[in-house]
């Protein structure tokens, strides 16, 4: 990471945020922070089950119906809050005799909070140009890293899950008999443009987290080394265009592993391609052996890895280990 446009950016847009909040004073801006802050989680909250309803009962694109309501909802909400705390963040500014150059501390929430929801957005786009510059900076990366629950609201926001993707085998359905060593030709094109997913493993880990949970099991933690090895695999289950345990090359789970540095007395893998994260680990629930990797509580952490190819269902691979 280094100091890049993006930085100065925000440094730019937080000192102009702070300049015009010393102007305008506590009650302006301290409405501004409270209304943003509510309208987003309203907005982020319902948009998914009221634009479902819409595309189910009134035909509108899926994505369309997802980005109207979203905006109707976050303005709406905005509005409403805004009207009803003025007059008392006033009253209350008034009674604690706040100077107006307080008002510089909520201008910066402001433009703090505007920016997460911006470099959300970048970095969940398809493409890596944005995400990378964005990454790659000292400050982006700090507020994407720090508001990274914003990003699978915003990928499902903005890239839509293709309940229309093309399909991946060219083999009937896998059997449910099918062991570890089943090896499936995949049907990509030469060239594809793919990219890792991060809301969709910051979301797949709390999913797993959750079900754990629920058992009565301890969390796992995201190991790196795990992690590069499931993302390794996934972008070459596109690139070598399988899907299977086994690469063409005949190396195993725990070879892959082992091969990115990964110590281990006990290990287990989950693949599996969907259209999105969330159908991809009902999937992964509704399988006895990926079930029990999921709650075997020998396993201390994993190594999510994603990558999605425009057009295409996602990849996904969770390596576990005890990481002893």
């Amino acid at each position: 990471m280094h100091f890049n446009l993006v930085d100065l950016a925000l440094v730019v847009v937080a000192a102009a945020a702070a300049v015009d909040g010393a102007r305008r004073g506590f009650p302006t801006y301290a409405t501004e922070l409270t209304a943003f802050a509510l309208a987003l989680g309203v907005a982020f909250a319902l948009f998914e089950p009221v634009s479902a309803g819409m595309h189910t009962f009134l035909g509108v694109p899926l994505g369309l119906a997802g980005f109207g309501v979203f905006l109707i909802l976050l303005v709406l909400t905005h509005g409403a809050v805004q009207a009803s705390l003025h007059g008392r963040l006033g009253w209350l500014a008034r009674k604690l005799r706040l100077q107006p150059r307080v008002g510089a501390v909520p201008a910066v929430g402001v433009a703090v909070l505007v920016a997460a929801v911006g470099l959300s957005a970048l970095v969940v786009l398809p493409g890596g140009s944005y995400r990378s510059l964005v990454l790659g900076s000292t400050l982006g990366s700090t507020i994407t890293h720090e508001s990274s629950f914003l990003q699978p609201p915003m990928a499902r926001l903005l890239v839509p899950a293709n309940r229309e993707a093309q399909p991946l085998i060219s083999v009937p359905k896998v059997p449910p008999d099918a062991g570890e060593d089943a090896f499936y030709r995949l049907q990509f094109p030469d060239q594809l443009d793919t990219q890792i997913d991060l809301p969709a493993e910051t979301r797949m880990l709390q999913m797993v987290n959750k079900t754990r949970s629920e058992g009565g099991l301890k969390p796992l933690s995201m190991d790196p080394l795990l992690q590069e090895a499931a993302r390794e695999h996934s972008l070459d289950m596109y690139q070598r265009h399988y899907f299977s345990h086994l690469t063409p090359d005949g190396k195993s789970p725990f070879d892959r592993m082992r091969a990115h540095g990964a110590h281990f007395v006990t290990a287990g893998e989950n693949i599996a391609f969907a259209p999105d994260v969330d159908q991809a680990y009902e999937s992964l629930l509704a399988s006895p052996d990926h079930r029990a990797n999921l709650l075997n509580p020998d396993f201390k952490c994993v190594g999510i890895g994603v990558y999605r190819a425009v057009g295409y269902e996602e990849m996904f691979t969770q390596d576990f280990s005890d990481c002893a």
